[in-house]
């Protein structure tokens, strides 16, 4: 799971307004106090539909879907400031 948290901290890297904390045992990414990435036992975004598992091992898919629930999590005026 390290290597699954090292690559989501790449990932996050490029977003505007990005937290990371640790809640009960899970590291947790947050945008303006909204989380949109929880790693505990696996790695979830939010999604569309609610939250959602990571996939493990293609890149392209994690930071597509790390931005992607960013995107949902974030407020309007950092969308508009650009996101991704």
């Amino acid at each position: 799971m390290t290597e699954m948290l090292d690559h989501i901290r790449e990932a996050v890297k490029v977003l505007p307004g990005v937290e990371e904390r640790q809640e009960d045992g899970a590291t947790v990414f947050l945008v303006e106090g909204e989380a949109f990435v929880r790693v505990d036992g696996a790695a979830t975004v939010r999604g569309d539909d609610g939250w959602v598992a990571l996939p493990d091992s293609d890149a392209a898919a994690i930071d597509d879907a790390v931005a992607h629930a960013w995107e949902l999590a974030a407020p309007r005026g950092l969308l508009e400031a650009g996101g991704r």
